[in-house]
C-alpha cells in the first residue's frame, strides 16, 4: 500500500509488509494463493499461471467512500494465456489511486504499475513461475521501482494444493527515501474436501525479513446455476496488540465464458462505510454458472487419416455426453473417408440418434462411404449441384515388378505363408492365386456388410440395396428419388433445415470451448497410444512431403510405459492403424503391453488396418475391438531387400567387396543373396513365423495349429476375424473408449489423452523444433490429418502419383531394412467405395 510505503521511507516505525505489501496493486476479489486459475495469478501466485486452461482477461475496480483509508483503490486490467510447450504468459496494468485518507502531507500518491509474468508447467501437477513489476509515478520516490517474484506450485492430489511465493527479491529502493521494500515469503495450502472446485479453502501465511507475520484464510463455494460465493479474511501484524484485520466478501456470477461480480471490504480503515469492488472477466474456457442455451455441434470432416478420425470421433463422443448439445451438424467436405472409418462415424451417429440428439449430414459431392456413414441420420441434405458417388467396394493393388526390373532394381525376398503377398508388390507383375483368393474374400465381406447396414438404415431389403449400388452414381435429384438423400439444400438454407430437424433455433458451435478444470492435477482418464503407419525400429519416422508416418518401436514403448506408470491413466487403449513392419519393433511393443497389463487393462482398437505386425501387437492386449471393415490378420513373416547391382552394371559401375566371413555383406545393396544366405534367411523366417503363431495362440487362448489354419498371411475383415476368434468385439474407437471407461471405473464422459504426438506437416517440425525422422512423445489431443506443406510438397504435388509412390516405397524399403524379418502386409492395398 502506498501510504505505508511513504511512511516506511520517512520513518523507522514498523510497517505491514505481509500480504498487502508496498508493491501491491489494486485490491482484488477474494482469490486463492495456492490455486488461482486465471489472470489474477499475476498478482497472487506466478506459478499458478502454469495451470491456466485458456486465455483470460479480467478487469477490477476498487473504491471506497469519502474519508476511508484505502491505499489499494484504483483500476486493474489483467491478461494471461497458455502459449506452447507448457509455457504461459501474462501481463497486467494497474492504476493505483489511494483514497484521500491515504496521504502524507496532504498529497495522495498515485502510480501506475506494469506486471509481466511467465510460468512453466513441468507437469499437470507442478508449475513454476515469475513476475516482474515496474512502478511509474509523478512522485520521484516511487517512480522506477522494480521488483521480482518467484513461485512454485504443487498439486499432488485433487484435494490438496501447495504454493510457495518469494516476493520482492530485488529489494527495490525508494528513490530518495533511504529505504527499501522488504522481501516477503508466502506459503499457501489449498484444500478441496470433495476433490473438486465445488468448495475450496485456501490457508496462507506470510513472513517478511523484518519479522512481520500475516495470516489469511479464503473460501470459495459454487452456487448452482449462478456462480461462486467468495470470502477472505486476512490479518496483518499477527501478535501485535492491535493487528490490522480486513474481511472481503463477494459474489461472482458466471455465464459460460464471461462473468461479472462485486463485493465489499470491511475492517481497518473502513470504520464508517465499507470499501467495495467490481470485476468482469472474459476467457476462452467455460465455467459453470448461469444456464446457457443448447447448441448444435458443427463438425467439419476433412482429410480423415489415422489421427484425423480420432479427432472426429472424439468430438462426436463429447456431443453424446455434453448436456448442452441438442444435435449435431456433420459436414463431410471431401473427407475421402474409408469404409472402416465410415463405420466408426456411423456407429456414433446411431448412438446420438438413440440418445435423442438428431444428426444432420450436409453433403456436397458425397462418396459412397459418406452416404453409408450418414444413412442413419435424421436428415441427409445434398447440394443441388452435387451427387452421390455410390459404386460399391473395389480394391486396387499396384505391382512394381516390371518397373523395378526396368530401373535395374532387384527385389530379393523370402516369405512364409501362401497368402503372404506383401513381397509380390515389388517383384511380381500380377497377383498370385493365394493373394487373389484372399482379396476376393475381403471384397465379398465388405460388400455384404455394406448391403446389410444400408438395408437396416434405409429400411429396405438387401436386393433393393444391391440394385441401388449397381445403379450408382447419382446426381442429387436422383439420389433423393432413390431414397439416399432426403432433400436438397445449401449453406444459405441450412438454418431452416436445422430448425425443423432440431425442433427450434440453436446456436451452432464449431469449436467447443474448453472447460475450467474442476480438479487440481490431472483427472483420471483413458490413455490412448496410437500406432499408425508402418512399424520401424527406433524412433518415429515422419517425412511429410512423401506422406510417410511410421511408428518407431522405441517411441511407442516409451508412450506405453509412461501411461502404465501414470496413476491418472485408468485404462490404456492401443489404437492400431498399421499394416505392420519390423518384427523387432512389434515384439518390443508387445513386451511393453504385457508389462502394462500388470498395472491396468489394455485394449486394442483397430482402425482401417491392423494386420501382420499390427495384429501381432493387438494379440497381446486384454481385448481386441475392430470395425467390421478393418483389414486384419495377415499372420506371416517375410524378409528381404532390394539391390541395385543390375542398374549399376548397366551404367558401368562395378562394386568390389572385401570380406572375412562367409556371409559378410549379405545386406549389401550392391549384390543379391547367395543360395546359402537365402536358406539361412528362410529358416529365420520360419522361426519368426512359429513365434508369431505362439504369440497369437497365447493371446487368443487358441492352439497353434488352429492359428496356423487361419494364418499363412491371409487377410480378414473385422467381421470374419470375429467369427474365427481373432477379434473379441466389433466397434469403433468410440465403442472401445466406452469399454475402457467401464474397465477403469470412469464416468461416461471421462476424457482421454493420446500419445505420441505426430507432426502433420513441415510447419509442425518448425514449431516443435523436432528434427525429421523423430517425434516428441507427450500426451495430447488427437492431431489432424497428414498434410503437405509448401516448398518441396508443392513440387511433389505436381508429379504423377505413381512417381511419388515409387519414391515413397523406395524410402520405406530403406527405412524398414534391418537384420530382423518383417511382419508386414501389402503397403498400398487401396479399397475404394
Amino acid at each position: 500500500m502506498v501510504s505505508l510505503l511513504v511512511v516506511l521511507a520517512w520513518t523507522a516505525a514498523p510497517a505491514t509488509a505481509q500480504f498487502r505489501r508496498e508493491t501491491s496493486g489494486v485490491w482484488l476479489p477474494p482469490a486463492s494463493y495456492s490455486a488461482t486459475d486465471d489472470a489474477l495469478a499475476l498478482s497472487l501466485d506466478p506459478a499458478a499461471l502454469a495451470f491456466v486452461d485458456d486465455w483470460s482477461i479480467h478487469y477490477v475496480h476498487a473504491d471506497s467512500g469519502e474519508g476511508q483509508s484505502f491505499a489499494e483503490r484504483g483500476d486493474g486490467l489483467y491478461a494471461a494465456a497458455p502459449i506452447l510447450f507448457g509455457v504461459s504468459l501474462g501481463a497486467s496494468v494497474e492504476s493505483v489511486r489511494p483514497s484521500a485518507a491515504s496521504v502524507l502531507g496532504g498529497t495522495a500518491i498515485e502510480h501506475t504499475m506494469l506486471t509481466l509474468g511467465a510460468a512453466y508447467a513441468i507437469s499437470r501437477s507442478l508449475g513454476i513461475g515469475a513476475t516482474t513489476r515496474f512502478l511509474f509515478s509523478g512522485d520521484p520516490r516511487l517512480s522506477g521501482l522494480f521488483s521480482l517474484d518467484l513461485a512454485a506450485s504443487w498439486r499432488p492430489i485433487s484435494q490438496v494444493a501447495i504454493s510457495f511465493i518469494a516476493r520482492d527479491l530485488t529489494e527495490p529502493d525508494y528513490q530518495g527515501g533511504g529505504g527499501s521494500v522488504p522481501r516477503s515469503f508466502v506459503l499457501a495450502l489449498g484444500l478441496r474436501p470433495e476433490g473438486s472446485r465445488a468448495f475450496s479453502i485456501d490457508i496462507a501465511g506470510a513472513l517478511d525479513e523484518r519479522g512481520h507475520v500475516g495470516a489469511r484464510v479464503m473460501g470459495e463455494l459454487e452456487i448452482p446455476f449462478l456462480g461462486r460465493l467468495l470470502a477472505a479474511a486476512e490479518v496483518e501484524r499477527v501478535g501485535d496488540p492491535s493487528p490490522d484485520v480486513r474481511v472481503t466478501a463477494g459474489l461472482a456470477v458466471d455465464w459460460a465464458q464471461v462473468g461479472a461480480g462485486g463485493g465489499v471490504v470491511l475492517g481497518r480503515g473502513f470504520e464508517s462505510s465499507p470499501g467495495w469492488y467490481v470485476h468482469a472477466r472474459v476467457e476462452g474456457a467455460r465455467r459453470r454458472g448461469l444456464p446457457t442455451g443448447d447448441v448444435i455441434s458443427e463438425i467439419v470432416m476433412q482429410g480423415q487419416g489415422a489421427r484425423g478420425i480420432l479427432s472426429t470421433i472424439g468430438r462426436l463422443d463429447r456431443a453424446l455426453h455434453d448436456p448442452r448439445v441438442r444435435g449435431v451438424l456433420l459436414r463431410p467436405l471431401g473427407s475421402d473417408i474409408g469404409l472402416a472409418y465410415a463405420q466408426e462415424v456411423r456407429l456414433m451417429i446411431s448412438q446420438l440418434e438413440e440418445a435423442g440428439r438428431p444428426v444432420v449430414c450436409m453433403l456436397e459431392d458425397a462418396s459412397g462411404a459418406e452416404i453409408y456413414m450418414c444413412a442413419g441420420a435424421s436428415a441427409i441434405v445434398g447440394d443441388p449441384a452435387g451427387g452421390v458417388r455410390l459404386y460399391g467396394p473395389s480394391l486396387e493393388v499396384q505391382h512394381y515388378g516390371e518397373l523395378f526390373r526396368n530401373l535395374g532394381v532387384r527385389a530379393d525376398f523370402v516369405r512364409i505363408g501362401r497368402y503372404k503377398s506383401a513381397i509380390e508388390q515389388y517383384q511380381d507383375d500380377v497377383m498370385s492365386d493365394g493373394a487373389r483368393e484372399s482379396r476376393e474374400a475381403v471384397i465379398d465381406d465388405l460388400h455384404g456388410r455394406l448391403v446389410y447396414d444400408l438395408s437396416q438404415d434405409l429400411d429396405v431389403d438387401a436386393a433393393h440395396v444391391r440394385a441401388l449400388i449397381d445403379g450408382g452414381p447419382y446426381v442429387t435429384s436422383r439420389a433423393i428419388t432413390a431414397g439416399l438423400v432426403h432433400q436438397t439444400g445449401d449453406s444459405h438454407e441450412l438454418d431452416d433445415i436445422l430448425r425443423e430437424t432440431m425442433g427450434g433455433s440453436f446456436a451452432r458451435e464449431r469449436v467447443r470451448p474448453s472447460e475450467v478444470d474442476r480438479r487440481w492435477g490431472e483427472d483420471a482418464h483413458v490413455g490412448v497410444v496410437v500406432v499408425d503407419g508402418e512399424m520401424v525400429d527406433g524412433d518415429n519416422l515422419d517425412v511429410p512431403i512423401l506422406e510417410i508416418h511410421a511408428t518407431g518401436g522405441r517411441t511407442a514403448v516409451e508412450a506405453i510405459d509412461r501411461m502404465a506408470a501414470d496413476p491418472n491413466v485408468a485404462t490404456i487403449i492401443l489404437r492400431i492403424d498399421s499394416p505392420g513392419g519390423s518384427v523387432l519393433a512389434a515384439d518390443q511393443i508387445v513386451r511393453a503391453i504385457l508389462r502394462a497389463r500388470h498395472h491396468k487393462s489394455v485394449i486394442a482398437s483397430m482402425g482401417a488396418m491392423a494386420a501382420s505386425g499390427g495384429y501381432y501387437i493387438a494379440s497381446a492386449c486384454d481385448e481386441i475391438w475392430a470395425d467390421p471393415a478393418t483389414l486384419t490378420g495377415s499372420i506371416g513373416v517375410w524378409f528381404g531387400k532390394v539391390d541395385f547391382e543390375p542398374i549399376a552394371t548397366r551404367y558401368g559401375v562395378t562394386t568390389e567387396q572385401i570380406s572375412r566371413s562367409a556371409h559378410a555383406g549379405a545386406e549389401s545393396l550392391w549384390r543379391p543373396f547367395t543360395p546359402e544366405e537365402r536358406a539361412i534367411l528362410a529358416e529365420s523366417v520360419r522361426d519368426w513365423y512359429r513365434a508369431f503363431l505362439t504369440r497369437v495362440a497365447e493371446g487368443r487362448g487358441m492352439r497353434e495349429t488352429e492359428v496356423h489354419a487361419i494364418a499363412q498371411g491371409r487377410i480378414w475383415t473385422g467381421d470374419h476375424a470375429q467369427e474365427i476368434g481373432l477379434v473379441d468385439r466389433l466397434g469403433g474407437f468410440g465403442s472401445a473408449l466406452a469399454r475402457a471407461r467401464e474397465l477403469g471405473g470412469l464416468s461416461d464422459g471421462a476424457g482421454y489423452t493420446t500419445a505420441p504426438t505426430r507432426p502433420s506437416g513441415l510447419l509442425d517440425y518448425v514449431l516443435a523444433g523436432t528434427p525429421l525422422g523423430t517425434d516428441t512423445t507427450e500426451a495430447g489431443g488427437a492431431s489432424g490429418s497428414v498434410s503437405v506443406d509448401g516448398g518441396a510438397g508443392e513440387v511433389l504435388s505436381t508429379l504423377a502419383p505413381e512417381v511419388i509412390e515409387v519414391v515413397r516405397i523406395a524410402y520405406l524399403m530403406r527405412a524398414l531394412e534391418s537384420s530382423e524379418p518383417m511382419a508386414l502386409m501389402p503397403m498400398r492395398m487401396q479399397i475404394g467405395m
